[in-house]
């Protein structure tokens, strides 16, 4: 694909006409030829905004972290964060969420952005079971459990953990539902 145009106009204008994987390689091979931070911001929040509606999350991080090293200012960053935070959820990077959050802490003084932060990552692993209990898939919801429960407020805690000892069951894990009942029951 020939890339033609110079300006961001004339690159909105075209990438306007093609459908969304034309669309992809386009920004793509716009994103290589152009160093214009105007034209690489629009490339790359353009790219994620694709990709994460094809549910190709991995790709859409690798854009969101190359946006993310283009940014300097502050609230940018913790907003490019909460994004890559819900993709990473999404993605089923669960591993990588907490490093994230880790790394939001640093940038930003603000204690109620970081708790808008957790409030944030706790509804979008509590969406993300609501998903997993609908199709049935308990190894999912298990990972996704393990990560939740740090998260949460003491009150609901018990109740995450009574669920997770039902899915414990389910996948057969005995001596691991056993063990996280007496805990809670040693809570009561």
């Amino acid at each position: 694909m020939q890339i033609l145009e110079k300006t961001k106009e004339d690159i909105i204008d075209r990438s306007e006409t093609m459908s969304d994987f034309l669309k992809m390689e386009y920004l793509e091979k716009c994103a290589e030829k152009f160093r214009d931070d105007e034209i690489l911001r629009y490339c790359y929040s353009q790219l994620i905004i694709l990709y994460e509606g094809r549910m190709m999350f991995s790709d859409a991080l690798k854009y969101l972290y190359k946006l993310q090293a283009m940014v300097f200012n502050n609230a940018e960053k913790l907003q490019l964060i909460d994004r890559e935070l819900e993709l990473l959820i999404k993605g089923g990077f669960y591993d990588k969420v907490e490093p994230a959050l880790k790394n939001a802490m640093k940038i930003s003084s603000n204690d109620i952005e970081v708790m808008n932060l957790r409030r944030n990552i706790v509804t979008l692993y509590k969406q993300e079971i609501s998903k997993f209990e609908r199709s049935g898939k308990y190894q999912s919801l298990l990972r996704i459990y393990e990560k939740l429960i740090p998260l949460l407020a003491d009150h609901e805690k018990n109740e995450a953990k009574k669920r997770l000892v039902e899915i414990y069951n389910k996948l057969g894990k005995v001596r691991e539902s056993i063990e996280l009942e007496k805990s809670i029951g040693s809570t009561r």
